[in-house]
């Protein structure tokens, strides 16, 4: 008999919504993720191996991951903005 075992991540989607990027600097959606190891059989995790680590954000314009922080970071609304100016 043969079996394909291994360790690795797994990532999991928490939430998604928009948010203004900071590295592409545009208004799009993001993605909140959270990685953890399992055990898998057959490329099927079965046995989770290790706590949840960091959750991070992929900007879903240009790609980048980053830390959750820029999530908490006062973002000016570009819309609320053009209206103060006028």
């Amino acid at each position: 008999m043969f079996f394909i075992f291994g360790i690795g991540p797994k990532t999991k989607v928490l939430e998604k919504n928009q948010f203004v990027c900071p590295v592409c600097r545009t208004r799009t959606s993001y993605e909140l993720k959270q990685q953890r190891n399992y055990f898998s059989l057959f490329f099927i995790p079965l046995i989770p191996l290790s706590k949840a680590k960091g959750s991070f954000v992929k900007c879903l314009n240009c790609k980048t991951e980053m830390p959750s922080t820029v999530l908490h970071h006062a973002q000016p609304d570009p819309f609320q903005q053009s209206n103060l100016e006028a």
